[in-house]
């Protein structure tokens, strides 16, 4: 505890950032949409280093992930919308078990929303 707040159990230098981009694609009822982002939570370690010696307390909530994704979205009308959307998820190769090589984690997703 310091001064009275409770202290946080672990500090880490993190870095991250997204960016989209949305193009109507010849009327309004159609979209593309692609996303680029990037998570860093522990800028001070990088791939292999990471797991290297087992005393230096870095687990898998220090790798750090890229996301590239990419959707394309249909508007039926203004309280019906199709989106379909893939992320492609890149984790760095690193020494923890599990985490050697870039997982199997790419994610499609199909919606359908509804707004009333």
């Amino acid at each position: 505890m310091t001064g009275g707040a409770p202290a946080p159990l672990y500090i880490r230098p993190f870095d991250g950032a997204y960016f989209y981009y949305v193009q109507h694609l010849h009327s309004i009822k159609h979209q593309l949409i692609i996303k680029y982002d990037w998570y860093d939570p522990n800028r001070k370690v990088k791939g292999r280093e990471i797991g290297a010696n087992s005393d230096d307390g870095f687990t898998g909530a220090d790798v750090r992930y890229n996301t590239l994704g990419f959707g394309y979205l249909y508007h039926f009308s203004p309280q019906l919308k199709m989106f379909f959307y893939y992320d492609i998820v890149e984790n760095e190769n690193t020494s923890l078990d599990g985490f050697t090589d870039d997982l199997k984690d790419n994610v499609f997703t199909c919606r359908l929303q509804f707004r009333f």
